[in-house]
């Protein structure tokens, strides 16, 4: 008896019952390891100064789910400096380089805003890249979180061919 099948046979390695070889490891560097940065991610860097009595916290590349962790420990350690710095005020987290927003990154942010209130000290926003802004104002955070538009000292006199609206259903709405 013959019987015809469309299914794809199988591959080696994938039938029933036997193991495929494990792939070598991705992910990028181990952590620890000198190409490595911060908590691993060579997607976001990190740079920490004082600006008066503001601690500035400079982030540039990507904000997402895999670099949140690395920015929520710089602020919980900034938060500890701040503490200790008599007359610090707060912290500014300068936005200005950063490529891509998301849900994990605003998370980040919401808390750390929530906890430098609690402890008397403010977090400003800065940013002006539609990536960072236009996230932020559709879910209401820019307003929450006291985004501040400033621009990055490269676009500061190039004239502007994006605005970004507010949120949903308001006059004005977004362009390009």
């Amino acid at each position: 008896m013959i019987v015809e099948s469309n299914l794809i046979p199988f591959a080696p390695g994938d039938q029933p019952g036997t193991r495929r070889p494990r792939a070598p490891r991705r992910g990028g560097p181990k952590p620890g390891s000198p190409e490595a940065s911060f908590r691993g991610s060579p997607l976001l860097r990190l740079a920490i100064t004082w600006s008066g009595p503001e601690l500035r916290v400079q982030v540039t590349g990507d904000l997402d789910v895999v670099t949140a962790p690395a920015l929520a420990e710089a602020l919980s350690r900034a938060r500890i400096d701040v503490r200790a710095v008599p007359g610090a005020i707060g912290i500014v987290l300068d936005l200005r380089t950063v490529s891509f927003l998301g849900a994990a990154g605003m998370r980040v942010m919401v808390h750390a805003h929530h906890t430098f209130t609690a402890a008397g000290f403010g977090l400003r926003l800065i940013a002006d890249q539609p990536a960072v802004t236009r996230p932020l104002a559709l879910t209401g955070l820019d307003e929450v979180l006291g985004l501040s538009r400033v621009p990055s000292p490269e676009t500061a006199g190039a004239p502007s061919s994006h605005v970004v609206a507010s949120r949903r259903g308001e006059p004005g709405g977004a362009t390009t």
